[in-house]
């Protein structure tokens, strides 16, 4: 969705009327015939014009993208306009409500990416909450902070910083390199999150393996998070080999109802350590071990399926309504984990080239989301468009259509990434609308648009031929 900006279309040119006087009164007039840009209101209602324009999208989006959901409500991972940043500059020059206002949003949503950028936002903070002549201060307004620190920072800045954001919702970190398990997460961190964000904190996640917690920190951290709603994992730095280690407690996630498990970058063979695992078996056998670890799961992510792990289902599969995975990963173990989860409502498949056993029944699936594994738009010829994308397509539509689920009324294709040219197919794409219509299944596109009357560009040439 495009960014409003603060511009208006200019009125009519005023006209310039001949004045017989002084140079001032000459530029006096000239100045109050000429229209302003900005409409003349009060400040109270610039306060809500400014955010929209200002504002870092997912300040507060504690849950994750809804796969169904439009594309202008995704607030997961925003996109940053660079000409954002310039606005902000920009509108603080006008006058000091303005200022204060701007000064407020960029408060809201904090992404560092350098040590120094750490130190200036630390210092910045700890003034105004020295300040005793400011109501709330600026520490107060934030409600996240992305790291995104590739290089060196002073641990003690990052606990510095915490100390200064009490209302804090989300943490993510993707700090170091993303496939490199090169460190763990300070343990300073993890307790600096507890003590002084553990009372609002409700989404947290580890976005890359460079600064992975150690499960043990894990462990002591989450069980400490009593109001956490959604967490995401790409990795864990490390468990533990031997009871010298510390054998850690049970995880206990209260509140918890959406768990997001990446994939596992694999580390180069000279960068391999055993205690660093490759799949998610582990963890998912340490959340298998009590039924009361996860008591409010709905949404479970996993994009490295755990075929050791399907306990985890026979423990937790009741409770999830929505499952997403990879095709890659499952082999033939999906009808196993399908039946495991009998009030599943969503099903949600990033399918490559691989094809998916599904089970002959499921009684409560109501929507189906199939989306590229690649999902940045590439070129390619057609028979390789048809080889690697339409049959495998096809294949996963047929087995699908194999199973029958009385509650499914909606099929979703992203018609993003490697699908994004699924619109030159619009004879497949209106055979297959075709026959999930029949069985009163809406088959669309990424944003909910039936595939019922799509453009077919070889249709077009030959109507113009015979037109």
């Amino acid at each position: 969705m495009k960014r409003p900006r603060l511009s208006w279309h200019p009125k009519s040119k005023p006209s310039k009327v001949a004045v017989a006087s002084s140079p001032s009164n000459h530029v006096q007039n000239v100045v109050e015939e000429t229209t302003s840009r900005l409409p003349q209101l009060p400040l109270e209602i610039w306060r809500k014009i400014i955010p929209f324009v200002t504002r870092l999208a997912g300040a507060t989006a504690i849950e994750l993208d809804d796969p169904f959901s439009l594309p202008y409500e995704n607030e997961e991972y925003p996109e940053v306009d660079p000409g954002i940043f310039n606005d902000r500059r920009n509108l603080r020059l006008v006058c000091r409500g303005w200022r204060d206002c701007v000064t407020v949003i960029c408060a809201e949503y904090l992404t560092i990416y350098t040590g120094k950028e750490l130190q200036f936002l630390v210092e910045l903070f700890e003034r105004s909450k020295a300040d005793k002549t400011i109501e709330k201060h600026l520490g107060e307004w934030t409600t996240r902070v992305d790291f995104k620190i590739l290089g060196s920072y002073d641990v003690s800045h990052v606990v510095r910083l915490l100390q200064c954001i009490p209302n804090l919702l989300i943490y993510t970190n993707k700090n170091g390199p993303a496939n490199s398990p090169q460190r763990c997460t300070p343990p300073e961190v993890l307790n600096a999150l507890i003590t002084y964000c553990s009372r609002s904190l409700k989404r947290v996640e580890w976005n890359g393996a460079g600064e992975a917690p150690r499960f043990q920190d894990f462990v002591v951290f989450c069980n400490s998070l009593h109001h956490l709603i959604t967490l995401k994992l790409v990795a864990i730095y490390s468990f533990p080999l031997q009871e010298s280690e510390g054998v850690p407690h049970l995880v206990y996630f209260r509140g918890l109802k959406t768990l997001s498990l990446g994939t596992i970058p694999c580390p180069e063979e000279s960068e391999y350590r055993p205690e660093f695992a490759r799949t998610w078996d582990p963890f998912l056998q340490y959340m298998s071990l009590h039924t009361t670890q996860l008591p409010a799961l709905e949404r479970f992510e996993c994009d490295i399926f755990p075929l050791l792990s399907l306990n985890f289902f026979k423990i937790h599969g009741h409770k999830m309504r929505q499952f997403r995975t990879v095709a890659c990963n499952v082999e033939t173990a999906l009808p196993d984990a399908l039946n495991l989860c009998p009030n599943l409502d969503v099903l949600v498949l990033s399918q490559g080239t691989d094809t998916i056993d599904f089970p002959p029944f499921h009684p409560s699936l109501k929507k189906i989301c199939i989306v590229p594994t690649i999902d940045v738009t590439i070129g390619v010829p057609q028979r390789v468009m048809i080889h690697a994308i339409i049959r495998p397509l096809d294949q996963l539509l047929k087995d699908i259509e194999t199973m029958t689920a009385p509650s499914m009324h909606e099929l979703r294709i992203w018609n993003i990434g490697a699908y994004a040219r699924l619109v030159d197919h619009a004879v497949w794409l209106g055979f297959w609308w075709r026959r999930w219509n029949i069985r009163g299944v809406h088959f669309c596109d990424k944003k909910g648009i039936s595939y019922q009357k799509m453009d077919d560009p070889s249709e077009a040439l030959l109507n113009s031929i015979r037109a």
